[in-house]
């Protein structure tokens, strides 16, 4: 009974990778389940896109484009990096309420001349 569920799991992952794979027009040999494990975490080769297996039904299931799954993973890095809220895809879908790109620019660019500082002060030292 187990095996049997394990590989229909299995069975539907890997047809949403395949509909996920095929929407975006990616080379299925390019790309790899982590540790082979099915269902956790596809990455896509050495391009640094990944998904958990909840986004990848999400991207299927609403027609998300791999240009706007993208613009979602680089405002979470940033976010991340300016300790803002990082919203998840399915809030970032809705319309998630975000920094502007000419706030996030003029801080990125702060945090540039910062960290130039910081850097030419310890050389100081």
């Amino acid at each position: 009974m187990l095996r049997v569920l394990r590989e229909d799991y299995e069975k539907a992952c890997n047809g949403y990778l395949v509909t996920l794979l095929n929407m975006w027009e990616l080379d299925a040999s390019y790309g790899f389940w982590v540790s082979d494990e099915v269902g956790g975490v596809y990455s896509y080769g050495d391009t640094g896109l990944y998904l958990n297996m909840d986004d990848m039904i999400y991207v299927v299931e609403n027609n998300i484009s791999e240009q706007f799954y993208q613009e979602w993973l680089d405002y979470c890095v940033w976010a991340g990096e300016f300790n803002q809220t990082v919203p998840n895809l399915r809030a970032w879908h809705h319309g998630f309420p975000r920094v502007d790109e000419a706030t996030q620019k003029k801080l990125s660019e702060m945090k540039r001349e910062l960290d130039k500082l910081i850097e030419e002060n310890k050389r100081k030292i």
